[in-house]
């Protein structure tokens, strides 16, 4: 929710960045260090893999969630649309966050918006296509933290991929 667990990384770095006399939390909550950047993660689906059965787990929530390395709990908002979820996060080992993220399904895939503490921001889309699993994000926030959560993203997100084709594979959905 990019899927869902680096918005939690942007709040526990801002927290670490505001403990740091190097940046005062006045220059963290400053308008003009908002900046938006664009992730995309492209992993081919092997040829012995059904686009359908990759796709099926895109479109079940809880199973992108527990394929999220960095997910340690989740809840279901009830009565809310779209389907939205309250996760938690460990990160770096030692932090947990926890945020809100959306999910609504495409016939091609998924949608997903994930927020987080200090205005944090991720817009996902998840297609699957011409043998192909994609994940665009555009993720809003603080741009002194963005780098790091660029980081965590395609270091988390690539794990998310690569589980996700394995369980299609296997047969899961």
């Amino acid at each position: 929710m990019h899927l869902l667990s680096v918005p939690a990384v942007i709040g526990i770095f801002g927290l670490l960045m505001q403990a740091s006399d190097a940046y005062p939390s006045a220059l963290l909550a400053h308008r003009d260090l908002t900046q938006t950047i664009h992730i995309t993660i492209d992993t081919p689906i092997p040829s012995n893999v059904f686009c359908t059965s990759v796709l099926a787990i895109v479109h079940s929530p809880v199973k992108m969630i527990l394929l999220n390395p960095l997910v340690e709990s989740y809840t279901l908002n009830p009565d809310v649309t779209p389907i939205t979820y309250t996760i938690t996060d460990k990160l770096l080992m030692i932090f947990t966050t926890t945020y809100t993220a959306t999910f609504t399904n495409r016939a091609d895939g998924m949608d997903t918006v994930s927020n987080a503490a200090g205005g944090l921001v991720l817009d996902g889309h998840w297609t699957v296509a011409q043998g192909e699993l994609k994940e665009e994000i555009d993720v809003t926030g603080n741009a002194l933290e963005l780098p790091f959560v660029r980081r965590m993203i395609e270091s988390s997100h690539q794990q998310l991929h690569t589980a996700l084709i394995a369980e299609a594979g296997e047969g899961g959905a």
